[in-house]
């Protein structure tokens, strides 16, 4: 008995505190405040703003996305549109130059045939072979690059004022190295020549006296004689280079006064018997002056031997500008 009293005890002792836990709670909530209602809705209303924030950055993010794509896709559009315009413009400046190369080449392969018709017209052959030869050397001699395109110009048929302003001296053949700048004065004869003829040999030779008087030329100037033979009438007959050699040094006097050079200007007197017969020549000349060589072989050998193996008197920059003057007085 004692025992069921004691556990009716507990339960009530149970049911009594359960029901002051629930009137308690029940009187804390009953004693909520404004403030307690306005702090729960900022909170509410907070998490609204977040919600709607992170939904707006999602949509700005897509559309930043999109917006890139539509500009990359732009960017790739106009690359091909620019890329298709220039090959286009330059398929029409190829087309264009190639008209305008074709033109140019037309126009001076005209020149050409004008030029080599004025050579032709303004020089004798002996002048166009011994030009070919000097052209032949120097392109032989960059091939075995024994030297540069540069280290030699070769320039024919020049003309120049004379020290009479009322007339002008032709110079057949200048050669510009960096050892020097020569002139030529270049003569084809058949026959036999005789160089250097002057008084002095009149004693040792009687004919030369009676054909420099035949001939009126002046016995005290070394003069150029050739003998040719005229088959068909069996007879034999003297002409001549007349006052050639002093007519050579004179020239060359002039050339480095007109264009005034630093050094003195090599005088040539070539004479070449290749495609006539097989006529020699006495050189009585004793003038250092002026230079004899016979043939091309000859030729040849004084450019190897005192052109190219001498001390450089001229830059390239320099015999530049002595070509870019003589050509500007023979456009």
């Amino acid at each position: 008995m004692w025992k069921y009293v004691k556990f009716t005890e507990v339960n009530v002792n149970f049911a009594y505190n359960m029901k002051e836990s629930i009137y308690i709670k029940e009187n804390y909530m009953t004693e909520l405040t404004p403030l307690h209602y306005i702090m729960i809705a900022l909170g509410a209303l907070a998490l609204l703003f977040l919600i709607l924030w992170l939904v707006a950055q999602t949509r700005a993010k897509r559309e930043q996305n999109r917006l890139a794509e539509q500009h990359a896709d732009e960017k790739q559009k106009l690359s091909a549109e620019l890329q298709d315009k220039a090959e286009k413009e330059r398929l029409e400046q190829d087309k264009a130059f190639a008209q305008q190369k074709q033109s140019y080449d037309e126009t001076v392969s005209k020149q050409a045939l004008q030029i080599d018709s004025l050579k032709h017209l303004s020089k004798d052959g002996g002048e166009y072979l011994t030009d070919m030869t000097l052209i032949q050397l120097k392109e032989r001699l960059v091939r075995n690059e024994r030297i540069r395109p540069e280290d030699m110009h070769v320039l024919a048929n020049i003309f120049i004022p004379g020290r009479d302003l009322k007339r002008t001296e032709k110079i057949a053949h200048i050669v510009l190295t960096r050892t020097g700048i020569y002139i030529l004065d270049s003569h084809y004869w058949k026959g036999h020549i005789y160089h250097g003829v002057d008084q002095t040999q009149f004693s040792a030779e009687p004919m030369f006296e009676h054909v420099f008087s035949l001939l009126d030329i002046d016995p005290y100037i070394e003069q150029t004689l050739v003998m040719e033979r005229d088959d068909e009438k069996n007879t034999v007959y003297f002409r001549s280079l007349r006052d050639n050699i002093e007519d050579l040094k004179r020239r060359a006097e002039l050339v480095e006064e007109t264009f005034q050079l630093k050094y003195p200007v090599t005088s040539i007197a070539y004479f070449n018997k290749e495609g006539h017969d097989a006529g020699t020549m006495n050189n009585y000349s004793r003038d250092k002056k002026v230079k004899v060589v016979i043939g091309e072989e000859e030729l040849e050998l004084f450019f190897e031997k005192y052109v190219f193996h001498g001390r450089f008197q001229y830059s390239v920059d320099e015999l530049e500008e002595i070509r870019d003057r003589i050509e500007h007085l023979n456009p």
